[in-house]
């Protein structure tokens, strides 16, 4: 398995595995409130690839996971006290991270992945959200080490309480 930066060619690829993950996720107690073609849409991971900000694992030539590290966030991550203070370019921000059904597991190893690009750009620590309601992704991020900041109420096409994460670096 490898990590690496998304290019314009995986476009198809990407918005199908993210498709795929909101097609599995949609009407289950985990849903994560993605929708195929709608949230992430084709014009946001176009941005993320232009940004190089999209991040792909791919596995025998297979994009089986993706997701975005950059230094956005919700207004929201200003009301907490995070563990350490840093300036926004000295944090990473992981958003949307997904792994194609059929490689559960393989999450972690993309997650560790983002811990080593934040060390190689010196960055202090990542955050990310998450919607409490799902617990897979939380016992993922718990077992790599973030710890939970606090809860917010965050717009995710409606409003929702999502749980707020970070991990030192």
């Amino acid at each position: 398995m490898k990590v690496r930066r998304a290019i314009i060619k995986d476009l198809k690829r990407v918005q199908d595995l993210y498709g795929i993950v909101s097609d599995e996720m949609a009407g289950t107690i985990y849903d994560i409130m993605w929708r195929r073609d709608i949230y992430p849409s084709k014009k946001e991971i176009v941005k993320d690839i232009r940004r190089h900000e999209l991040y792909v694992l791919e596995k025998d030539n297979k994009i089986i996971g993706a997701m975005v590290l950059n230094h956005e966030y919700d207004e929201c991550y200003n009301k907490l006290s995070w563990q350490i203070f840093a300036d926004d370019d000295e944090v990473l921000i992981l958003h949307r991270l997904c792994i194609h059904p059929q490689y559960r597991g393989c999450g972690k190893f993309l997650i560790k992945q983002a811990i080593e690009i934040a060390k190689f750009l010196n960055q202090k620590a990542i955050r990310l959200d998450v919607l409490c309601t799902n617990k897979p992704a939380i016992y993922l991020y718990e077992k790599c080490g973030f710890l939970l900041q606090g809860y917010q109420t965050m717009d995710y096409g409606e409003p929702v309480v999502a749980g707020l994460y970070e991990r030192l670096i």
